[in-house]
């Protein structure tokens, strides 16, 4: 341990510097928005500030403008193929408004709040208070009928959040939200029905209301319901509670009939795509009646193809041992696919992406740019969940990193520990222009660059991935500390697989905060352990059933004993855990099912009690209604073995991580004689605030290197601008 005393004041200022070191990165993402099939305009940092650039594709000239060109997009307005019609959803019925005359109409009258038209549920709605969302459904080839959906709620049990401090008035305010819980009998479920604009006349199927599935999005949002070419049936893929069985149905409108083209089982769940808070990975070709489909019956997310009007499989389109990652562009007239595919290249790991063509017909993929590091192409299709991307400005609906026909994209390279470079291609790899090099010249004074590690699983056998980040003062003569920063999934992966090359969200968020927790002066690890995904479907089902295992903590514990083996600088009787939502559930496990070598644990928005989290999560990773395995996932369970130390932070208006949870976790551990340490931020949502993040600092300074916090710190939360008057000392 090192004999000089730390300047903590200086390291917080550090530490807050580093949770918006993205905003110090210029350029390192690109997000395109399409003119037409030639052009496209993004923003980039210029000398003078923000500018906005327009390239020729086919060139690669670019300009530059003071201003974007306008979209012409209305948020939350569904535009008709003819471009004469869009539709919206107000108070649960849908308008039809004429674009070209102005005027405007109900499609719908009896639409309610918890039987509305066209809606995702309740639940995931309050995570996006204020959002505009597109009516979940989908227009007629010819522009005349509406596909679409009712979400009926009327059966589901509502949960209560208390905003005990209002910022209007002084009672405080009760606000019920509808959430099926895994082991509640009635959730949420859509009714299909086809609306003709004309008549106003519905059409509905002989076939049963569709459960709620895949992260509470709907078929629409999925990109699991459409249109045949012909316009007189439509598809959809129906999945049962929990997803161990999806079928895909096809509806003749006019007659109502329905019927299972083909069905997909398993003992675990379909997984219809890799992440399930992005669209699955179906395709349809209706002009020549075939449907990509992917699965993971291989072993490995691949994809197939199918006589979508007979459920005939012709042949399996991508094989190996590696993962499709998302399908970028389909190619009906080359009868190719452009993807973007995982594990690739076996050197760099199986998490880094590379793009290639596929053949329709058959063949070997092709890759079309390899060069080392992961490569970012953003998809036409927006995130099912909650998109960070409106956080910086963007909107999800008019990005994509494909040409509209496909003859170019623009893919961001980069690995974890250096800046990105962002390029324009044809569609078959050949190189146009680069656009941006990204530029870290306002990067915190000391930040340091992580460095990828592999370690083995507790099986002894098991090659796991992960960065670590060391203390910005490292001596290899000295010993420090080590926090683990958590985050199990399973429904995907934490570790970034390139740096900045996304805008400072999504996985740049975890490169942040990880420098942000070793600015302390401590060891940070990011590891993805056996039962998270983006690998083998066997390396993903390890947790099924058993989601306190995800993230398989006994991975952890070797992994960082190996780490140690090889540093004598990390000390292992110093080691911390923390993590945020199932990263704050993992680290409650940590502390309560291994509190002898975890010492300190800071568990953030946890979802402790899988029970009071949505039935789409727990019916899917941990099934079945055996009251003996939920109890055995709920971290209250445990409360009598909390052995070091443990603070739990909670926002009281999480609509995610309920704070019921908490509390609950909390009189376990108060019935079980134990001391625990509980922050609460009244105000606060799914995250921790400023409070919250300088308290988990503070619990570290005290517990893990047994000194006194500074008094006066600010620290503010990553996405926000810091404080104009927070000092940024740089010695």
């Amino acid at each position: 341990m090192s004999s000089e005393q730390p300047d903590w004041a200086f390291r917080y200022a550090r530490a807050d510097a580093m949770l918006h070191a993205a905003a110090g990165v210029a350029n390192g993402a690109v997000f395109p928005h399409w003119i037409d099939d030639e052009r496209f305009w993004y923003r980039r940092s210029g000398g003078a500030g923000i500018e906005y650039r327009i390239v020729d594709a086919a060139s690669g000239r670019m300009e530059t403008v003071e201003a974007p060109p306008a979209s012409g997009a209305e948020p939350g307005v569904l535009i008709s193929p003819d471009r004469r019609w869009g539709v919206s959803v107000r108070n649960g019925n849908l308008w039809l408004r004429d674009l070209a005359g102005g005027g405007e109409r109900a499609l719908t009258h009896d639409g309610e709040e918890r039987n509305a038209y066209a809606v995702k549920p309740a639940a995931f709605r309050l995570l996006n208070p204020g959002r505009p969302e597109l009516p979940e459904a989908c227009w007629s080839p010819d522009s005349s009928r509406l596909f679409t959906l009712r979400t009926d709620e009327r059966r589901v049990t509502a949960l209560p959040l208390v905003d005990f401090a209002p910022r209007d008035g002084l009672r405080p305010e009760v606000r019920f939200t509808p959430t099926s819980a895994p082991t509640d009998r009635d959730v949420t479920e859509f009714r299909l029905v086809v609306i003709d604009i004309a008549t106003a006349h519905h059409s509905v199927p002989d076939h049963r209301r569709l459960p709620a599935v895949r992260m509470n999005d709907t078929v629409f949002s999925a990109g699991l319901a459409w249109w045949s070419a012909a316009g007189q049936s439509v598809y959809f893929v129906d999945s049962d509670r929990g997803e161990r069985a999806v079928r895909l149905v096809e509806w003749e409108i006019d007659t109502g009939r329905t019927r299972a083209l083909l069905t997909e089982t398993d003992h675990a769940y379909i997984d219809l795509g890799p992440n399930v808070y992005e669209p699955a990975l179906v395709r349809p070709l209706p002009d020549t009646d075939e449907l990509i489909w992917y699965s993971e019956r291989s072993g490995y997310g691949h994809l197939y193809l199918y006589e979508l009007t007979t459920g005939r499989l012709k042949h399996q389109l991508t094989d190996g041992a590696w993962q499709v990652h998302r399908i970028l562009h389909v190619d009906a007239g080359r009868r190719d696919v452009l993807l973007l595919g995982g594990g690739l290249a076996p050197d760099e790991g199986p998490y880094a992406a590379k793009p290639c063509l596929v053949s329709l017909d058959g063949g070997a993929p092709r890759l079309v740019s390899d060069a080392a590091g992961d490569h970012v192409v953003w998809p036409a299709q927006p995130y099912v969940g909650l998109s960070q991307l409106e956080l910086v400005g963007e909107d999800p609906a008019q990005i994509n990193g494909v040409s509209p026909a496909g003859g170019y994209f623009i893919e961001t390279v980069g690995t974890p520990h250096e800046l990105p470079r962002t390029v324009l291609r044809t569609r078959t790899g050949e190189e146009i222009a680069v656009l941006e090099v990204a530029s870290g010249d306002r990067l915190p004074p000391d930040w340091t660059w992580p460095e990828p590690v592999r370690c083995r699983a507790a099986d002894g056998s098991t090659e796991l991935y992960g960065l670590l980040f060391r203390p910005p003062e490292h001596d290899p003569e000295h010993t420090y500390p080590l926090i683990d920063f958590i985050y199990p999934g399973p429904q995907m992966s934490q570790i970034p697989r390139s740096a900045f090359a996304r805008g400072g969200i999504d996985t740049d968020l975890q490169l942040v905060e990880a420098a942000h927790l070793a600015s302390l002066g401590a060891f940070v690890l990011l590891l993805d352990a056996r039962g998270t995904s983006g690998r083998s479907r066997e390396f993903h089902l390890t947790s099924y059933g058993a989601v306190q295992d995800a993230s398989n903590l006994e991975d952890h514990v070797a992994a960082i004993r190996e780490l140690a083996g090889h540093d004598p600088s990390i000390d292992l009787d110093r080691v911390a855990v923390t993590g945020f939502s199932a990263g704050g559930y993992a680290a409650a496990h940590a502390a309560l099912r291994f509190g002898d070598f975890f010492k300190i644990a800071v568990a953030g928005g946890g979802n402790y009690d899988m029970r009071l989290f949505w039935h789409t999560w727990g019916d899917r990773y941990h099934g079945g209604p055996d009251p003996a395995r939920w109890e055995a996932q709920a971290a209250k369970s445990y409360a009598g073995k909390l052995t070091g130390r443990l603070l739990i932070i909670h926002g009281l208006l999480d609509p995610a991580c309920h704070p019921a949870g908490m509390f609950q976790l909390a009189q376990a551990l108060i019935d079980a004689g134990q001391d625990f340490d509980l922050v609460i931020e009244p105000r606060q949502g799914h995250a921790l605030g400023g409070h919250g993040l300088r308290k988990r600092l503070d619990y570290f300074v005290t517990h893990l290197f047994g000194d006194t916090p500074p008094s006066g710190v600010r620290i503010t939360p990553p996405l926000q601008p810091p404080p104009a008057t927070s000092e940024r000392r740089t010695q």
